[in-house]
């Protein structure tokens, strides 16, 4: 379990084809965007370079938007502002394209992975403020452009990534002209002034370029140099000051830093001389709070900031009425509601928040500060620990996906700051839920195991933080590498632990004997750690290990022991209201009832899995779900069907290291139902089905699997159609490997042959021997050669 799909919890919204949605008209621009899309019709790599706030984003948007016909494999928009990482800057792009990240045990790295995934694709990736990751996205752009022949990259960045073909295209502020030719008669207003009059009608009811103030407009804008987010911030100043009095303001803060460096652009003089201007504006408990902001990355709510921010001249209740000033001043932006019944949220924009910070670090301040912010990020992780399996679930998993930036700020804090390394393991591991509830076990993986050798001494953190990363390694597919970790957690608990912590080690091997088909032992294990939990009173912890028994009866084939202890969840599971494991245990259920031979009840549970699996996108068991309902339509004949809901379920299991668990009885089902269907259909018509269920949106997906079951007249509990014996049931890639096989290759060399990965090889031999019933590779080696004969 160590991808995953995307959740649906975004921190903006995105329109029909998921770019970030244009909440404001787009004004001008129309010879940039020409010459930006000539640029990438004729370079692969093409960089928007400029100061903060020139509108570099803006263009690569609408550049994106404009690409789409020509990039039939998607436009991707990756924004880097919040990640501070460079080695998660493959996995951050993997995650707006829907790749999963790879796990310890995977044969290739994530930009790996990305490569192989592109391959022939013909898509733009859109890498927004690439500044502070430059060479991070230099080596990724360049990799990605060498192997991806079709891919194209449109950067923003303020400074060239200098990378071997790329073209910097200058983005300069919009035009403006002089406020005397403005104040003729009939004259056309510049794109600048245009932009100020869009902006300033969203704040002052009517307001519109007249005789009367063009003049004034014209010469606000020339002084501002045309930058688009110090037009924006003048703007907004229209609630409160006159155009004059803003010209007056204005005029003071230029001349107050005309002598700065001559070494600097002017125009980053110009955008430093706009957030100078707007803090200037601001009051001094306003200043403060600005700030004080400045260690919040990403977004934040009413109640942190007044939880982190307070302190000596701005006391708590007065946080509220700073925070409205600084909304009105376009200093903190206030988000769209998520319609869930949160509270508001609000985000300063990058280049604010640095500003803050840096003002931060010169009052001496930033360590108290973000000291304080870690506390409230781990406060936050334990609370969300303590309802993921809880019927607040939902609310709190999404909840921390939006926290997310400031989640990484503060584990990054906790991992460069001296005596921080235990409150990282606990804030880490508190996270569990989020790694496994989004599929970022990873990035779980990550953080952990670099906090762990900060804290080497014995301490009850370290021994939490072992058997959770022992936990998601399991649950990405790094078994091996999960064992060893419960194993140091077991050790390190003699040394400190709890029993909790002692509960979850004895579920850790329980779940690792099921994941490897060692069923008797998986049960021994996980009965022990029922025992624990129950005793413990960790319903949480409970739920998760009745969901695992079933999985582990299922794994063996023993059906009515499955639906048994499935009914066995229920007064634990129902009572928690979570959707996390019930999800797992009616993808379960449905897939016992399948090899009962009960179809229809299979189907009717099985529907009612997808709902709430989509409630929290739980891919796994979504496309297990889509899985297990094109068996069932297999078995009963409506092979058109059985096509395309294994299409939609293998285009999901692409983005995950190991599908389906790597259970083998589920790959025997997978390629028998494949095998009939394709036997049914014929190659053609089967590839075209299959191909539509792949090209279906998860939505789309799961729509039509909940939407259609068994149409008038189709009889159920049909038994399943038998399979394909011989060497007829192979695929051709299969084929091509027994074939190998005869001529004595070990599973390395053949995946070395064949330019594919060992782990895939392993894969395909697993499923000739499941679809052939062979117990060896001699068997595997005799058949192809007999075919081979035969074929002479």
């Amino acid at each position: 379990m160590d991808s995953f799909v995307q959740p649906a919890l975004p921190a903006h919204d995105t329109d029909d084809v998921g770019l970030p949605a244009e909440l404001t008209r787009f004004i001008g621009r129309e010879a940039e965007l020409a010459e930006i899309q000539d640029a990438l019709h004729r370079e692969r790599l093409v960089t928007l370079m400029g100061a903060g706030g020139v509108g570099k984003t803006r263009l690569a948007l609408r550049t994106a938007r404009r690409m789409r016909e020509r990039c039939p494999d998607g436009v991707y928009f990756v924004e880097l502002s919040e990640l501070r990482d460079p080695e998660l800057l493959a996995n951050a792009v993997a995650a707006v394209v829907e790749l999963p990240e790879q796990s310890e045990r995977a044969a290739r790295t994530p930009l790996e992975a990305l490569i192989a995934y592109f391959g022939t694709r013909r898509l733009l990736l859109v890498l927004d403020t690439c500044e502070h990751l430059v060479d991070a996205c230099a080596v990724f752009a360049q990799s990605v452009l060498r192997y991806c022949p079709q891919v194209r990259i449109l950067a923003t960045s303020r400074q060239p990534l200098d990378a071997p073909g790329e073209r910097v295209l200058q983005v300069m502020p919009l035009p403006v002209i002089d406020p005397d030719d403005d104040a003729r008669p009939g004259a056309e207003p510049s794109d600048a002034m245009l932009l100020f009059a869009e902006r300033a009608a969203a704040v002052v009811r009517g307001f519109g370029l007249t005789d009367a103030n063009r003049g004034l407009v014209a010469r606000l804008c020339h002084r501002l140099d045309g930058i688009p987010l110090a037009i924006e911030l003048a703007a907004v100043r229209l609630r409160a000051l006159s155009l004059e009095q803003l010209l007056s303001r204005l005029d003071h803060r230029f001349r107050l830093l005309s002598g700065g460096s001559r070494g600097v652009l002017p125009r980053h003089q110009t955008l430093r001389t706009a957030i100078d201007w707007s803090h200037g504006l601001c009051t001094e408990q306003e200043q403060l709070l600005w700030v004080r902001l400045s260690v919040f990355a990403g977004e934040f709510e009413l109640t942190a900031a007044e939880e982190v921010c307070s302190g000596p001249k701005l006391p708590p209740e007065e946080i509220l009425e700073c925070l409205i000033g600084l909304v009105d001043k376009a200093i903190v932006l206030r988000l769209d509601d998520e319609g869930d019944g949160s509270d508001a949220r609000y985000r300063m924009l990058d280049t604010i928040r640095e500003y803050g910070r840096e003002r931060l670090a010169e009052s001496g301040a930033e360590l108290e500060y973000r000291t304080r912010h870690r506390d409230h990020c781990l406060a936050l992780a334990e609370e969300f620990d303590a309802r993921w399996l809880t019927r607040d679930q939902v609310v709190w998993l999404r909840r921390a996906w939006r926290e997310r930036a400031s989640l990484r700020s503060a584990l990054e804090f906790c991992c460069t700051e001296p005596r921080e390394a235990t409150a990282g393991l606990r804030l880490a591991a508190a996270l569990w839920g989020l790694w496994l509830g989004t599929g970022r076990t990873v990035e779980g993986l990550y953080w952990l195991e670099r906090l762990l050798p900060l804290c080497p001494e014995p301490h009850p953190a370290r021994v939490t933080a072992l058997r959770v990363a022992g936990h998601l390694s399991l649950m990405s597919g790094a078994h091996g590498r999960g064992l060893e970790l419960t194993e140091r957690a077991e050790d390190a608990a003699h040394e400190g632990g709890g029993r909790v912590d002692a509960a979850y080690v004895v579920f850790n091997r329980g779940l690792a004997h099921t994941l490897a088909g060692e069923v008797d032992w998986a049960l021994e294990r996980l009965k022990d750690a029922r025992e624990r939990f129950a005793g413990l009173g960790e319903q949480g912890g409970e739920a998760w290990m009745l969901g695992t028994m079933c999985g582990a009866h299922v794994c063996a084939g023993e059906y009515d022991k499955t639906l048994a202890t499935c009914e066995e969840t229920r007064p634990v599971l129902e009572p928690l209201g979570e959707r996390w494991v019930q999800g797992w245990v009616g993808w379960i259920q449905g897939c016992a009832l399948w090899g009962l031979g009960r179809h229809e009840e299979s189907a009717t549970v099985l529907r009612s899995a997808l709902t709430m699996c989509l409630e929290i996108n739980h891919a796994q068991g979504i496309a297990f779900s889509l899985d297990t309902l094109g068996w069932i339509a297999a078995a009963e004949g409506r092979h058109e069907r059985a096509a395309a809901l294994l299409g939609a379920a293998d285009r999901l299991w692409e983005r995950f290291h190991d599908p389906r668990l790597g259970i083998p009885a589920m790959h025997r089902a997978h390629a028998e139902a494949t095998a009939t269907t394709r036997g049914a259909l014929g190659d053609r018509c089967h590839e075209e089905l299959y191909a539509a269920g792949a090209a279906l949106s998860l939505q789309e997906a799961v729509d039509r699997a909940v939407g259609e079951s068994h149409p008038p007249g189709t009889k159920t509990g049909a038994k399943r159609a038998p399979g394909h014996g011989g060497w007829a049931a192979l695929t051709v890639r299969e084929r091509e490997i027994a074939a190998l096989v005869a001529e004595g290759l070990s599973n390395r060399r053949i995946a070395e042959q064949l330019s594919i990965s060992k782990r895939t090889v392993d894969s395909h031999v697993e499923h000739i021997m499941g679809k052939l019933g062979y117990a060896s590779r001699t068997q595997i080696a005799t058949l192809a050669v007999a075919q081979s004969t035969a074929d002479r």
